[in-house]
């Protein structure tokens, strides 16, 4: 330094500084920007990836591999850098691929260590999983604290995987541009700072320090930061390098947010939108129908909540398949769609129900409307294969008013009123009414199983027994019963079945209490057994609802409760109906087989209800048919149910199956039907329901005598 001349020197100490500046300067720009750019690659390929999984959804559940290799080629023709897009099921199976083919090591490793990225030499791969949607199954009833928060725990069902590699190609080419920039730049600062060492320093710092300023507003994300260019020499250069890097990232980042935007559109539809129709969903419908409440309390406004629900769609599923169902729904929505007034929403609520809002409509407009809806479906014809259906529609119509606290409110009475046009015949509408006998009966059946859960609490059922007596003469060998359910509410009021047992059908609920009637009856027979095992000579009747016999775990539940209690299988007889017997038809006969095996009996009920009773009964082993009670009970004055009735025991006598006659209420139908030869009696002159608890109490006191 001492042999340093003054310029010398100047020039010396101003590039010291200068250049441990530039140091900084570069390590500081190359660290942020490339951590955003990094950053930038990484989100991008989430978002991909995010919002792929939730549109090959419908594909990965139907299996439709074509809508899935359709969907990731659009993909990967619209996203740049993109090099793969794959979908694969929830066993690792693939369905779909467009671009390069991923190595199985690669996907293993992602699978094994549950990685949601994996970095690689010349690229990214980023993989999220594909969830089932949850449907509501119970639309209608009012959930219980404890179904709340078995639903805020529910986990979604996984059914495939997402596989998107993002090329890093790009972006190593822009950080190598601007390596090379800022590189260039620095080399420029330190020449334009050895020159700048003449003038004065303010001079100097002046820029410097706006250059600084702008590098950590950009390292804060500000992308649109620029610098006013008004030096010379190399600091020109340097602000305008810097402007021309800002300007880029500006570019990038806008680009980005773009796609951004229009995947939170697209995901904001989706939420809004049911997949299958296109129409609002039962989420979004509820959120309107909130606002009509709302506008109806604070402006006195008048609006009309219409409730449909096809007539046709389970035969249409059943016959065809879901498939052909889906596509009805898709038909059936276009239809009623071109009849809606703009400011109307149409939306579909879950399964073949809709819900039509009709804003601002007087009680005439709706009529006029529902009355077109129901012409232009009366008049659709649904053809698939080489089968036509007709499709009907019920509708429920609701006025909304205020003596309506909540939405919930208004949905219940839409489908009590749905459900009293369904009964008055079909393909037509009813105005809800809340003295209506229809209304009243419908809610106070969907009152009376609005406690049942999953865990059906034993204080909420009780079972009886009527004895089934035999009309010949003769030993008795076995003391016959047929196991009756009644229900007990809230006040210890006894509920018989006809009030419950609907709604719980219709609201699948039937499983879960013929469950509880099983179990109780197996262990009433376990008592039964334990009190006097030598003398123990019962049988008992359980009916089966039509759900149950649909339900193909019931075979497996029975076995269980044979090998928990213990007890013989010949003191059990399965009791059906003949409706619920035809249309599962493949299922009972399955069941009657395995069953039959282990010792059981059954018995066929109301029998002759159906067109072609005698038809079916061929399908069926059983060992007794229960005449239906609407021939017998009046069968000492009616000559046609007399001869029902004795033709019913002619051919069950050919086929050596015995006959039950229900319903035997006097002293001349027990004479009628001894005359005729049936084998067993059941009624209230023959012996009334008594609880099954009192039976097992009566066989412990005659046995401890």
């Amino acid at each position: 330094m001492k042999n340093l001349g003054i310029k010398s020197r100047v020039i010396f100490l101003g590039t010291i500084p200068a250049l441990m500046f530039a140091i900084i300067l570069v390590g500081y720009a190359i660290t942020n920007i490339f951590n955003v750019l990094d950053q930038s690659l990484q989100d991008r390929g989430e978002v991909i990836a995010s919002q792929l999984a939730p549109a090959a959804e419908y594909g990965v559940i139907s299996g439709n591999t074509q809508v899935l290799q359709n969907l990731v080629q659009q993909v990967l023709s619209h996203e740049q850098d993109l090099r793969t897009v794959m979908v694969t099921d929830s066993q690792g199976l693939r369905l779909a691929l467009s671009g390069r083919e991923l190595p199985m090591e690669i996907i293993a490793r992602l699978r094994k260590e549950e990685l949601q990225q994996l970095n690689l030499q010349k690229g990214t791969v980023f993989t999220y999983p594909i969830y089932r949607s949850v449907v509501e199954i119970d639309d209608f009833s009012s959930l219980s604290s404890r179904e709340l928060e078995q639903k805020k725990s529910y986990t979604p069902e996984k059914i495939g995987q997402v596989y998107v590699e993002l090329s890093n190609q790009t972006l190593q080419n822009i950080k190598q541009d601007l390596i090379v920039k800022i590189f260039m730049i620095a080399i420029f600062g330190l020449l334009l700072s050895a020159l700048l060492a003449w003038r004065l320093g303010r001079n100097i710092t002046k820029p410097i320090q706006e250059i600084a300023h702008a590098v950590h507003r950009l390292g804060e994300g500000v992308f649109s930061q620029t610098i006013v260019e008004n030096s010379s020499g190399e600091l020109k250069t340097l602000q305008k390098g810097f402007n021309s890097m800002s300007i880029s990232l500006k570019h990038a980042y806008d680009s980005m947010q773009d796609k951004i935007n229009d995947a939170t559109s697209l995901l904001r539809h989706q939420a809004q939108h049911d997949d299958l129709t296109g129409l609002i969903n039962r989420r979004e419908f509820e959120v309107r129908l909130e606002r009509c409440l709302k506008s109806v309390h604070e402006n006195n406004a008048q609006h009309v909540f219409c409730y449909l629900d096809l007539d046709q769609f389970k035969l249409v599923n059943d016959t065809c398949g879901h498939s052909a169902g889906d596509e009805l729904l898709k038909q059936i929505s276009v239809l009623l769609a071109n009849k809606m007034r703009e400011r109307d929403t149409l939306a579909r609520l879950g399964g073949d129900e809709f819900g039509l809002l009709l804003e601002n409509c007087t009680l005439s407009d709706a009529n006029h409307i529902n009355n077109a809806l129901l012409k232009i479906i009366r008049d659709y014809r649904f053809i698939h294969d080489d089968k036509i259906f007709n499709i009907g529609v019920s509708i429920g119509m609701v006025v909304i008013n205020q003596g309506f606290g909540n939405v919930s409110e208004i949905i219940h009475a839409a489908d009590s009123a749905c459900y009293s046009a369904k009964s008055a015949g079909r393909n037509q509408s009813f105005l809800f009414n809340a003295g209506d006998i229809e209304v009243v009966q419908h809610r106070s059946s969907v009152e009376a199983i609005s406690d049942i859960t999953d865990e059906i609490d034993d204080q909420q059922f009780m079972l009886y027994c009527q004895p089934i007596i035999p009309l010949k003469s003769g030993h008795q060998k076995f003391l016959h019963y047929e196991i009756l359910l009644r229900k007990i509410d809230l006040d210890g009021k006894i509920i018989l079945p006809t009030t419950f047992i609907p709604s719980a059908e219709r609201y699948h609920l039937m499983p879960n209490i013929d469950r509880w009637v099983i179990k109780n009856v197996f262990l009433a027979c376990r008592q039964l057994l334990d009190i006097s095992e030598d003398k123990f000579n019962y049988v008992f009747s359980i009916n089966l609802s039509g759900t149950s016999l649909g339900d193909k775990n019931l075979l497996g539940f029975i076995q269980d409760m044979f090998l928990r209690y213990s007890i013989p299988p010949e003191s059990i007889c399965f009791e059906i109906t003949e409706t619920a017997a035809i249309v599962n038809l493949k299922n009972t006969i399955l069941l009657f087989s395995a069953l039959r095996k282990l010792g059981c009996s059954f018995a066929l009920d109301d029998f002759g209800s159906g067109m072609s009773s005698f038809t079916y009964l061929k399908n069926f082993d059983v060992d007794y048919l229960k005449i239906d009670g609407t021939f017998v009970k009046e069968m000492h004055i009616n000559k046609i149910d007399h001869a029902m009735v004795r033709s019913i025991h002619s051919v069950a006598e050919a086929m050596e199956i015995k006959t039950i006659a229900e319903f035997v209420e006097n002293a001349e139908i027990l004479a009628e039907l001894q005359a005729i030869g049936i084998h067993y009696g059941q009624g209230l002159y023959l012996g009334a329901p008594v609880t099954v608890k009192g039976l097992i109490e009566n066989f412990s006191k005659l046995h401890t005598k």
